[in-house]
């Protein structure tokens, strides 16, 4: 896409930086007490859902933090399903108590992702001790609800070589597995270099997929085999800023969750409209429109040659 969209097919929506974990890739940087005294009110973020329903926005993908530690966030879930806004929530999946899973079967469209990232010692190590046992827990809870639910692993090289049990695991409970890749935003800049994939990692992880194609994935890093071959060209375009935003908790927008960085930000939804901080975002594509393959993994990783440089280690052999 080389222009923006009237309105974004799909909007992140990171409705708090609280959080009752602190982990070591977080891409905001949320934790406990993290969550700041000028985020979105009850009813601004009303007005903000008002807005997209308005605009046609096809999706509201909404994260954090950890969204269920908002008080309010039920009722704001209830709004924009009640508009029949499609409706997807990421989660830690530790907060997931039967009172509000029977709130969340009663909505719809609206769909769970709950994040794993990798087998027990190795999710743990990232996320916190128990977070493994409690997450499963919470996947054999959802396997008896009619509640769309996915498994979302950020794809590390702690955890690449468990993705068959991964996938295994994830398949037992009903859940498909969505991978993300790991990116240098939030505190992944401090881990970039101790959790990212190396050469080997990349192709195992490509060929894997190769096998695999029920996994869900989100960025055009996934849609490389492990020669480097494009499976599918249109796939490979970056759609920050013309088809997909993110909004934070204080009502910025950013062309994608990954970019949250000083003067990447298109406006705000609470000082003025979202309409008019999307109208504002053709500037900030142009600014990143010269990175190639991630803008966000090219900017956060300080490449000096302006490119993602795991995409130029696969395309390349670099």
């Amino acid at each position: 896409m080389t222009e923006p969209l009237s309105a974004p097919v799909t909007i992140t929506w990171e409705v708090t930086l609280g959080c009752n974990l602190h982990c070591d890739h977080c891409l905001s940087g949320s934790g406990p007490g993290h969550q700041r005294p000028d985020e979105f009110t009850t009813a601004q973020a009303k007005e903000f859902i008002a807005e997209c329903d308005e605009m046609d926005v096809f999706q509201v993908n909404i994260g954090g933090g950890e969204p269920f530690v908002r008080p309010d966030f039920l009722e704001l879930l209830a709004e924009l399903t009640d508009r029949n806004v499609s409706t997807c929530v990421s989660t830690n999946g530790t907060q997931l108590d039967e009172a509000t899973l029977d709130r969340i079967e009663s909505m719809s469209p609206l769909y769970l992702q709950v994040s794993l990232d990798g087998l027990r010692k190795d999710n743990d190590a990232i996320r916190g001790e128990g977070v493994y046992d409690q997450v499963v827990n919470a996947l054999a809870r959802l396997e008896e609800r009619d509640i769309g639910t996915t498994v979302n692993t950020v794809v590390t090289s702690r955890n690449v070589y468990d993705l068959p049990d991964i996938y295994d695991l994830a398949r037992s409970h009903g859940a498909g597995l969505r991978l993300n890749r790991f990116r240098p935003s939030g505190r992944g800049q401090d881990t970039w270099d101790q959790l990212r994939l190396d050469r080997e990692g990349i192709e195992f992880l490509h060929g894997w997929l190769e096998d695999h194609g029920d996994v869900r994935t989100g960025d055009s890093f996934f849609y490389l085999n492990a020669l480097g071959e494009v499976r599918n060209d249109t796939l490979k375009e970056c759609g920050a800023g013309s088809m997909t935003c993110l909004v934070d908790p204080v009502g910025d927008v950013y062309p994608c969750a990954f970019t949250q960085w000083d003067g990447l930000a298109a406006g705000n939804v609470i000082e003025e409209s979202f309409r008019a901080a999307w109208d504002d975002i053709a500037n900030l594509r142009n600014s990143i429109d010269d990175h190639e393959g991630c803008p966000a993994v090219a900017m956060g990783s300080d490449d000096a040659r302006g490119e993602d440089p795991q995409l130029r280690t696969i395309l390349s052999g670099d």
